[in-house]
Parts: C-alpha cells; sequence; structure tokens
C-alpha cells in the first residue's frame, strides 16, 4: 500500500474491518477484533460477499455525479468491500490523482496498491476479471453480448437526457448545483459562499456546451423528451415483471443504467417527478439497484436468473426495439466520425490518443456527428468510449460458435439492430485508464 494511500485510509478510520463492516452496508455482521496483522475477513462476510477484500477499494466519486452511479452500482450489487470519497475531502485527490491525470473526472477506483483506474468502462472491466464471482454477466453467450450492448447504451445512450433534465429546469439545476458544489468546493461544510460558487460555475460551463458539444437545443428538446417518456414507459412495464433489466439479477447492464436513470432521472427534481407519477415502478428499480440485496420483496417469485435468449419477454424486447433505434442512430453516427477522424490522418501511431481536441482530454471528441433523434437531426460531439464499449460485445460475438452466431443475428434482426452486427471498427480503440495518458487511444493496424 502506498503511503498517501495508506494516510487516506487512517483518515477516515477504514484501515480494519471493524471499522469498514458497517459503511459496506452489511447489516449485523460478525466482527471480531483482532491486532492489524492478525485481521482477518470473517467466514460470514465471504459468504455472503465471494469479492469481499481484506482492504477495501475507495471509491472517489460523488452522489451528483453521472458516471459515478454507475461504478457505485456496479461495487454495491457485485459485494465488493469498497468506501466512497469526494474529491474535495482529502489532499490525496488534489496532490495524487489529479496531477497525474492532467484533468478533473470522476469516479476514479483507488486500488490497494496505490494505484487507480479513472473510467467507469476500465474499472468495472478490471473488478470483473480480478472478481469473477458473484457473476454480472450471463453465461449464454447471446445474452451476454446483449449485457455488452446494454452497458454501452446505458453510458453514453442517455445523456442528452440526464444533460436536459438536469440543467434546463431551475430546480433540477439549483439543487445539481449545490450537490456539486458540496462535492468539490471544500472539505469545510460550512463554507457556503465556495460551495455555491462553485457549483455555479460548473453549471454555467454545462449551459454553455449544450448547444455545440452536446447538442441540446431549443430544437432538439421535445424530441429528447419524447424519447425519455418512451423510456420510462418501456422500462417500467418491463420492471413490473423482473427486478432487473435481463431477469432475476443484477449484470453490468444494469449498473451502467443506472448512471443516468438514478443520479440525474430519479435524483434532480424536476425528472424524478416525472417518474414518480409516470413510471414508479422503474423508481422501484433504482431503488433495488441502490441495495446488496438481489432479491426484490415485490417480486420474491422471480428466480435469481438471467433470462436466456430462448426465451425474451415481450416487454425486454419492445424495450431493445427503442434502444436499436434510437441510440442505434446515435452509435452508426459515432462509428462513421471515428472513422473519418482515422482517414484524415491515416498513418497515426498506436497509441496515438483520440482526439481534435488535445485540450479537452476530460472528454475527449473526434469531431462532429449528426444523427437523428425522433425524426429531429442531432449535431453533437462524438467520442471513442462508444466505439471501444461496441468492442466488447463483437468480442463475445467472436467466441461464438455458429449456433449462437445464428441466434444473436436472429435476436438483432427481430428488435432492427443490424448496425451493431455489420459495424466493426478499422482499428481499435484502447482504453488507457490505468496509466498515463490516462485517455482513449489508437490500437494497432489491421495485419
Amino acid at each position: 500500500m502506498s503511503s498517501s494511500r495508506r494516510d487516506f485510509l487512517k483518515l477516515t478510520g477504514t484501515t480494519g474491518i471493524a471499522g469498514i463492516a458497517g459503511i459496506a452496508g452489511v447489516a449485523g455482521a460478525t466482527v471480531v477484533a483482532s491486532t492489524p496483522a492478525e485481521a482477518a475477513v470473517p467466514k460470514s462476510l465471504t459468504d455472503r460477499f465471494p469479492s469481499w477484500t481484506d482492504e477495501p477499494y475507495v471509491h472517489w466519486a460523488g452522489n451528483v455525479s453521472l458516471y459515478s452511479a454507475k461504478t457505485r452500482a456496479y461495487l454495491v450489487k457485485k459485494g465488493l468491500h469498497f468506501v466512497e470519497q469526494t474529491p474535495g475531502s482529502t489532499d490525496r485527490w488534489k496532490k495524487v490523482i489529479n496531477p497525474a491525470m492532467g484533468y478533473f473526472g470522476i469516479p476514479v477506483l483507488d486500488l490497494p496498491d496505490g494505484k487507480f483506474i479513472s473510467d467507469t468502462t476500465a474499472i468495472i472491466r478490471y473488478l470483473e476479471e480480478k472478481h469473477p464471482e458473484p457473476a454480472m454477466q450471463p453465461t449464454d453467450p447471446v445474452m451476454k453480448a446483449l449485457t455488452w450492448l446494454l452497458f454501452n447504451f446505458g453510458t453514453e445512450g442517455l445523456f442528452l437526457n440526464a444533460q436536459h433534465y438536469r440543467w434546463s429546469f431551475e430546480d433540477s439545476a439549483n439543487f445539481a448545483a449545490l450537490d456539486i458544489g458540496r462535492a468539490l468546493a471544500t472539505p469545510n461544510p460550512n463554507d457556503a459562499a465556495a460551495i455555491v460558487k462553485s457549483g455555479r460555475n460548473f453549471q454555467n460551463m454545462k449551459l454553455a456546451r449544450f448547444p455545440d458539444e452536446v447538442g441540446i437545443t431549443e430544437k432538439t428538446i421535445p424530441a429528447i423528451e419524447a424519447f425519455n417518456a418512451l423510456l420510462f414507459e418501456k422500462l417500467d412495464l418491463h420492471f413490473r415483471y423482473y427486478p432487473y433489466i435481463l431477469g432475476g439479477r443484477p449484470s453490468v447492464a444494469d449498473a451502467a443504467m443506472m448512471e443516468a436513470i438514478h443520479a440525474h432521472l430519479a435524483r434532480d427534481i424536476h425528472p424524478a417527478v416525472i417518474m414518480k407519477k409516470t413510471a414508479p415502478v422503474l423508481f422501484r428499480w433504482t431503488e433495488t439497484m441502490s441495495r446488496t440485496a438481489n432479491r426484490d420483496a415485490e417480486l420474491p417469485h422471480v428466480p435469481p436468473e438471467y433470462i436466456t435468449s430462448d426465451n425474451l419477454p415481450y416487454p425486454l424486447v419492445d424495450f431493445l426495439r427503442l434502444v436499436c433505434k434510437d441510440f442505434g442512430a446515435q452509435f452508426a453516427a459515432t462509428a462513421k466520425a471515428y472513422e473519418d477522424w482515422l482517414a484524415m490522418e491515416p498513418d497515426r501511431p498506436e497509441g496515438a490518443t483520440i482526439t481534435n481536441d488535445p485540450g479537452a482530454l476530460n472528454r475527449q471528441a473526434m469531431g462532429k456527428m449528426e444523427y437523428l433523434l425522433k425524426g429531429v437531426k442531432v449535431r453533437r460531439d462524438a467520442w471513442p468510449d462508444v466505439i471501444n464499449m461496441h468492442q466488447y460485445v463483437l468480442e463475445v460475438v467472436e467466441a461464438m460458435n455458429d449456433s449462437d452466431k445464428a441466434r444473436w443475428t436472429e435476436v438483432m434482426k427481430i428488435v432492427g439492430g443490424e448496425v451493431f452486427l455489420e459495424t466493426r471498427p478499422s482499428r481499435p480503440v484502447v482504453i488507457k485508464k490505468d496509466q498515463k495518458p490516462y485517455q482513449f487511444v489508437l490500437g494497432p493496424k489491421a495485419g
């Protein structure tokens, strides 16, 4: 363990098992006091949480943060041992993490060896490999590919919904600005002026980026709201029958969808009222995803198993059609923008940062893209992480046998997802978020 991380854990009182059992949500867990050298994870914890570790991961995040909701939900449902800190709470963020990254971005996962990972997808991929149990992906190859498609959708397919419903409405914007101010401005909760200033600065930055970078304008807002209404309607129906998006147990896809649906649409004042009025069962799902227990009290008869690809229920199929139609258009435009970016300089070396603006590395943009959302043209920045996440779908598909590939093709055609079958990047997008440059970079040329 690095000295700075050790000092941080001492500061927060989380160096021993007795100090963290309650934080991890283990009600009534048996904890036996011992010296630090003899401390061991109690059997009762390892039985309940196969991924439990002696030393906690540190999740640098914020309650208000869009992307933090994704990793937090994953950590909770995975049963991992973690503590959460805001960037403004200790010097480790200011003196170690932020200077190493070169830009501000949360969440970040601090590892027990002092290293850290700075992207939600990189964090989850790392933890899935290190802690394969409990499973957060189906074993059915077709459902596994579908999991990563929905992971992509949850991560970037709802970005406009999240940003519009937070910053276009005064009540939501005020709530979020103060929440952000508390997380970023200062560890002193009594410094009200600094909190307000930090929150307002963040709000002004977001609003300034709306038209050009994000594509939220007076013309696109009705389309965003129409899409959001359909999203609420279809997910509310699905969650009446299943506690999770793929059946009776949570997946990485659920965690990704918590990003926008929980952090913005269920927490911020304006969209939360809409959700509670029009999609109360969807709101219940956000509560279920925030608890360690996997069983949903309202659906105790649903077995803790994933749906199989030969028995897809209609509400899920209907939701997938919405995803493939609207996110499919965004995905296709992103893939085109990436290939256009590659074509501008075909001889870029392996490891080159994927961006057309080296000064904005906290949100890498490859250029502009255009696509239709509910018949309305959206023009906005294209981001390489969408291509990176699609590669995980392709990895699963390439490992399938012929029968599973045929079934995957059949399912995608049923839901209108041909674009996800046909699109393959000419060069891979590599996620390099555990070491410098903490960016998405170019992979090698084929052949």
